[in-house]
């Protein structure tokens, strides 16, 4: 069974056209097939949606995220603790959003909105309780509200049977272990004689990790029973089981890596560490062989490698010299790479039997069907069997990948800086000490990218990543002068040494940090810039069109994506596809924590402009491209293209994290990525929180805003609905 997980996300794309339409896009690129037929086949493939998949995709996520916006802003509501306001008032108020939910739950109980509601309502029993302990202050320790809470939550997961549900219970649960362990009387434990009281909080500890494990091991079961008899049910889905397996092994990881750093100590607890160690050989064995994925396998390796760093620097960091130190770090570089080389290899064996995480017969059957209506040929086909699957890296094993890359080019700068320091080289430090070195790991850093092999390539990573920030140290220390700001020095570096570096290393995940790095340090060289020359008004206006440009330029690269990946530059095309946006994502987040960022490094308010200046610029590159897109015929998103750019950049002017995240929760389905909408939903949820914490308006004014947005966020959905048609001739939709 290659089957991981089905398709759970309203108007996706099934993972077999996905990756089928992956595998197409490098067929355009060998030239063997044109750019018009790819489009053809997108389109057929649900990759590039029609009318009505925006509308199977939009209405249950817009009406997600204003219920769940409602539920926020109630929450703030009652937080607000209105003094004058009756009890019953404020009981009425929070009961009457659970009942509006309800029955909305009861009214469409078929249709993806009551998922939503029932969600909702789960959460809002959450404020009620709050405010029931907020009125009356009964005393309960917090711990208690959360127990209660999951006692609602469970019944509404056995009704609604639905991961979000199950994972809001399990959330929920989590949380009011860590409350109530962190209550226990630890002046007892101070005080205590016997041994039986002293290991109370082990035994809590013990059986928290086995109430985890056991819960793990009853939802795997129940996955994979409904993966061989029901493949579509929601409890076939992966990603579930995978975030309890990630916070298990996290915790046992933390407690192994601790009694490992410190073995002499009192405070062990053994019993864990070979808890661990069955955990990872039995994970192995079932992972491996019995119930293949990749992604267990993954998140098991990781744990080995952060275990194993921590005995490494336990067993040779004896004595603080140099001999020492650069044995802890070559030995810690060696074990990070030996393990990314075994994950890399266990996906090339497990590709050699057929896509990981699809069916096989899926897939040819759809490259049948490609091949009835004329779009695929039998020699193309043929062509995408040989090109193979171990390319296909899944986007979790490229993370660990890009993580150990980075670790690795750490501890390889560190090792740079403590040869340099034996050498006596950091006693006067000039340019030429970090940059010729640096330099010399560029060329080994390249020739590893142009090698194939596993280990070789991987390693590259690390020593191009290393080679980058030791070349970007070295000329900043060149030419900083006092005449320049850090920011405004340290950007203007950046920007050429990236570049370069970017068409150097032939790695996609390399450019991808590259391009990001750059759009990053672009913007930010040309804030510090205006901030020096230019007046307030002036510098607003130019690092607007500075925003501008950089939105212009990636949309249009959307808008051809399909041409330029058939030309010469289409290895570039990836890596800017997804690279802007994540520099603009970092610039977002970087606003709102200005006065975070200013307190940290003792200086002026250096970035107090710079939130406004993005969301003028997202808001006018939108707008801009969009318009140009209209006049040339080629509209990204059809009928929607042009409303979604006037409410996704008005957003953007009053706060241009939200504007940006919008729309790329539209770009995530043009794309027909459920990665890039994860990703962007994520980015969604963490500037809000951001924005709010650092925004200074009072707690009723946030939550009217929440209710505000919520309202407006269902009022979208509604005209959705109205505007877009539906599938004729479907199954009948009760929404």
């Amino acid at each position: 069974m290659r089957e991981i997980a089905p398709d759970g996300i309203t108007g996706m794309p099934s993972r077999t056209a996905a990756y089928l339409c992956r595998q197409i896009a490098d067929l355009m690129k060998a030239g063997s097939l044109t750019p018009e037929t790819c489009q053809r086949i997108y389109t057929f493939c649900g990759i590039r949606p029609s009318d009505n998949q925006w509308r199977q995709f939009l209405i249950p996520v817009l009406c997600f995220l204003g219920l769940l916006s409602l539920v926020a802003g109630a929450v703030f509501f009652i937080a607000w603790n209105w003094i004058w306001l009756p009890k019953m008032a404020k009981f009425a108020l929070a009961e009457l959003l659970i009942v509006a939910l309800s029955v909305l739950v009861w009214w469409r109980w078929y249709s993806t909105l009551a998922h939503s509601a029932l969600l909702a309502a789960g959460l809002g029993f959450g404020a009620l309780f709050a405010l029931y302990g907020q009125i009356y202050q009964t005393g309960a320790d917090s711990w208690e509200l959360f127990r209660a809470w999951l006692g609602v939550l469970l019944p509404l997961a056995l009704i609604a049977r639905q991961n979000s549900l199950w994972f809001c219970s399990w959330l929920v649960a989590n949380l009011g272990f860590q409350l109530y362990y962190t209550t226990l009387p630890t002046s007892l434990l101070d005080l205590a004689v016997f041994d039986n009281v002293t290991r109370i909080p082990t035994a809590v500890l013990h059986s928290y990790l086995a109430l985890l494990a056991a819960c793990l091991i009853v939802r795997e079961a129940l996955a994979w029973r409904a993966i061989t008899h029901h493949p579509e049910s929601w409890l076939a889905s992966r990603w579930f089981s995978r975030v309890m397996a990630g916070f298990l092994l996290l915790l046992m990881t933390t407690i192994v890596a601790g009694n490992l750093s410190d073995w002499e100590g009192a405070n062990h607890v053994t019993s864990v560490t070979v808890s661990w160690m069955i955990t990872l050989l039995a994970g192995y064995y079932l992972y491996r062989y019995r119930y293949v994925d990749l992604c267990m396998l993954t998140l098991g390796v990781a744990s080995l490698t952060v275990v194993g760093c921590a005995l490494i620097m336990q067993l040779f960091l004896l004595v603080y010299d140099t001999g020492d130190l650069f044995l802890t770090g070559a030995l810690m570089i060696f074990w990070v790479l030996v393990n990314g080389s075994i994950l890399l290899n266990w996906q090339r064996k497990l590709a050699e039997k057929g896509p990981i995480d699809l069916v096989s017969a899926r897939l040819t059957s759809l490259t049948s069907t490609l091949r009835q209506q004329g779009l695929l040929s039998a020699s193309q086909i043929e062509e995408i069997k040989q090109r193979g699957h171990a390319s296909d890296l899944p986007w979790y094993l490229r993370l660990a990948l890009s993580v150990g890359g980075w670790i690795a080019a750490i501890i390889i700068l560190l090792l740079m800086a403590l040869v340099l320091y034996a050498a006596d080289l950091l006693d006067d430090p000039n340019s030429a000490t970090l940059i010729l070195p640096s330099l010399l790991l560029a060329v080994i850093a390249r020739g590893l990218l142009r090698n194939e092999r596993d280990g070789k390539h991987h390693l590259g990573l690390a020593w191009a990543i290393a080679a980058t920030c030791g070349l970007i140290f070295g000329v900043l220390l060149q030419i900083q002068s006092s005449d320049f700001s850090f920011t405004m020095s340290g950007s203007l570096c950046a920007l050429p040494i990236l570049a370069v570096m970017a068409v150097s290393m032939p790695d996609r995940t390399y450019r991808f940090m590259a391009i990001t790095a750059m759009t990053f340090f672009l913007v930010l060289a040309g804030y510090s810039l205006a901030r020096l020359t230019l007046s307030p008004t002036a510098g607003h206006f130019a690092v607007s069109i500075l925003v501008a440009a950089v939105i212009f330029l990636w949309l249009g690269i959307v808008s051809h994506q399909l041409r330029l990946q058939a030309g010469q530059y289409a290895d570039a095309v990836h890596p800017l596809l997804y690279g802007i946006p994540a520099g603009l994502m970092m610039l977002s987040f970087l606003g709102i924590n200005a006065a975070f960022i200013t307190d940290l490094f003792w200086s002026a308010a250096q970035f107090a402009t710079l939130q406004s200046a993005m969301g003028t610029g997202i808001a006018a590159g939108l707008m801009l491209s969009v318009l140009s897109q209209r006049r040339n015929g080629q509209p990204l998103f059809s009928i929607i293209t042009l409303p979604a750019a006037l409410i996704c950049g008005a957003a953007a002017l009053f706060a241009p994290g939200i504007g940006l995240g919008l729309w790329l929760i539209l770009m995530a389905r043009y794309q027909g990525s459920p990665g890039l909408l994860v990703v962007s939903s994520g980015f969604m949820v963490l500037y809000v929180i951001g924005w709010y914490y650092f925004l200074e308006v009072t707690l009723l004014q946030k939550s009217l805003l929440l209710l505000a947005g919520g309202l407006v966020l269902l009022g979208l959905a509604w005209g959705v609905k109205k505007v877009l048609p539906a599938q004729i001739g479907g199954a009948r939709e009760n929404a």
